[in-house]
């Protein structure tokens, strides 16, 4: 697709999802934050390894067991939004463009909210990446840039970019995985655990409506785009997506339901 022609298409999203993201989107992943910042938020009981400093003496005079002192999360925060560009990202034109309104909605919600944007694309390995910026004009242009490039990799490996994650962002941050879940690494679910006990991480599942049907009985002939192997699926049965324990998201099927659902993820639990 032609730059100029992704320019339009994202300027368009971005003029689409103004209003319903300043109603749905704006302000509440905020009150999930809670970690080091000065102003007080919460209080959580003491676990091994936290900071003895932060300790809150007086509540843990009257409770008689050890509390911490949680501040609300410094702010300006780093958005990093990763976009999986595998082959099976790709097949399907309302896939794609899926992918391409959760990542604006998410773009301008960080937008309105002050953060921080950082574009991240990858599939076999870390792709392409942008630096991080709060300019209007270069996040967007930054989009178009990654939406025009040629797919270099065909299956999708989480490990390579929590590696990158690591090594590159030693402060907090707000990770956003775009991506339909099919990764090929098992091991890639235990490091996004990890790392989700130093940042903020979303895990964002989307897929196209064609990828929720089975038949509902018989065999089907069908082929991994990612692999390329066929093989025979069973009528009545579901391909099943991991499971998101412990980890904050949510699955996609459809632009209807893209902001509400993205709004569920992004409010805080009930206390």
């Amino acid at each position: 697709m032609e730059l100029w022609k992704v320019i339009q298409r994202v300027e368009r999203l971005r003029w689409q999802l103004l209003k319903p993201v300043q109603s749905l989107l704006v302000g509440p992943y905020r009150s999930t934050f809670r970690g080091e910042g000065i102003e007080f938020a919460d209080t959580r009981p003491y676990e091994v390894g936290d900071d003895w400093r932060r300790i809150h003496w007086s509540l843990t005079a009257r409770k008689n067991q050890p509390y911490l002192r949680l501040g609300q999360e410094e702010r300006e925060l780093t958005c990093l939004i990763a976009i999986d560009r595998s082959r099976s990202m790709l097949i399907a034109p309302d896939k794609e463009a899926l992918t391409l309104t959760a990542a604006v909605a998410l773009a301008l919600s960080a937008v309105l909210n002050g953060d921080r944007v950082r574009w991240v694309s990858f599939a076999e390995k870390v792709e392409w990446f942008s630096p991080a910026c709060k300019g209007e004009k270069l996040i967007w242009g930054y989009l178009a840039h990654l939406w025009r490039r040629p797919v270099q990799g065909h299956r999708s490996y989480l490990s390579p970019l929590l590696q990158w994650i690591g090594a590159m962002h030693k402060r907090r941050i707000l990770l956003v995985l775009l991506s339909d879940l099919f990764f090929h690494d098992k091991e890639g679910w235990t490091l996004l655990r990890g790392l989700s006990q130093r940042h903020f991480v979303l895990v964002i599942g989307l897929h196209s409506p064609q990828e929720a049907f089975t038949p509902a009985w018989g065999y089907l002939p069908v082929r991994e785009v990612e692999e390329g192997h066929a093989f025979i699926s069973q009528g009545g049965t579901r391909s099943s997506l991991p499971l998101l324990a412990s980890l904050r998201g949510t699955v996609i099927y459809s632009e209807e339901a893209l902001l509400p659902s993205l709004r569920e993820v992004l409010l805080p639990p009930l206390q």
